[in-house]
């Protein structure tokens, strides 16, 4: 087996970081199509994202809103990342 180094979080400028708007909630949001893989971990401006769940962008996005807002509301930061029809949830 072989192990990979981590290569560390992608690091991002908050110039990068657009919103998303889920009907309830307006959360933080990153285009990750140009990645050259999806990241387990995302830095913002010091505060870093660790990939929680993906949804695909059509069906499942409609359970989305639901879940990322019990996120929020339990104090969690949420910023959401899209590449390859999914949504890839982050939380910090």
């Amino acid at each position: 087996m072989t192990v990979q180094e981590d290569p560390g979080p992608l690091q991002l400028e908050g110039a990068f970081v657009g919103t998303i708007d889920l009907g309830s909630i307006e959360l933080p949001y990153v285009d990750l199509h140009d990645a050259p893989y999806v990241h387990h971990r995302i830095e913002v401006n010091g505060t870093e994202y660790v990939y929680d769940r993906s949804y695909p962008v059509k069906g499942g996005s409609a359970v989305m809103p639901g879940i990322v807002s019990e996120l929020v509301g339990s104090g969690k930061q949420v910023l959401i990342g899209e590449r390859n029809e999914r949504y890839y949830i982050y939380l910090a």
